[in-house]
């Protein structure tokens, strides 16, 4: 025969749970940028647009710092007038980035980032990272959300590209906007 556990304290923690989370303020969070620059942006073009929108997931401790994993992907189309022929890149982007607030809660921070970019077509791939460092800040909207300001200056490093047979290096200055949301 099994022991069988009490109910009493089982329904107390699934009801205290989230609020004593919440109390001590966990530090994980979910959201997502708005990545624009202005530079090198995709491939060997350079001008101002935007780039992607990153969803990530990761920790931010409030007067400390922060590090955030995202991922973004992306596709896009091209047909040759020419020939009528048509080709599609995808795109599947990785990114990390750490900050630290050296100055207490509440105030900005300093950030790094990498990014490792990924193009997939049927004829070649092309791979190639980028190394950014910036500052940025965050307001707070409730106790469970908050807007992302940053602003970076991106390094994109000598690499070869298959898809258009170039050697490609460059920068970009880059503003990030986004949202960022406690889920506790």
């Amino acid at each position: 025969m099994q022991p069988r556990l009490p109910k009493l304290p089982i329904f107390a923690f699934c009801f205290f749970a989230p609020i004593c989370g919440y109390a001590q303020n966990l530090p994980a969070v979910l959201g997502a940028v708005l990545e624009t620059g202005s530079g090198m942006l995709e491939s060997d073009n350079y001008g101002t647009g935007i780039l992607r929108i990153t969803p990530f997931v990761g920790l931010w401790i409030n007067g400390l710092g922060f590090a955030r994993i995202g991922v973004s992907t992306g596709s896009q189309k091209q047909i040759d007038d020419s020939t009528g022929s048509s080709s599609e890149t995808k795109r599947l982007d990785f990114s990390a980035q750490i900050g630290f607030s050296a100055i207490g809660p509440e105030r900005p921070y300093i950030a790094a980032s990498y990014v490792r970019n990924k193009a997939y077509s049927p004829s070649n791939d092309a791979v190639w990272n980028e190394w950014g460092l910036g500052i940025g800040h965050r307001f707070s909207l409730s106790p469970f959300a908050a807007i992302v300001i940053e602003a970076e200056h991106r390094w994109i490093p000598r690499h070869y590209d298959r898809l258009q047979n170039l050697d490609i290096s460059g920068s970009r200055l880059q503003m990030n906007f986004g949202l960022v949301v406690y889920p506790y």
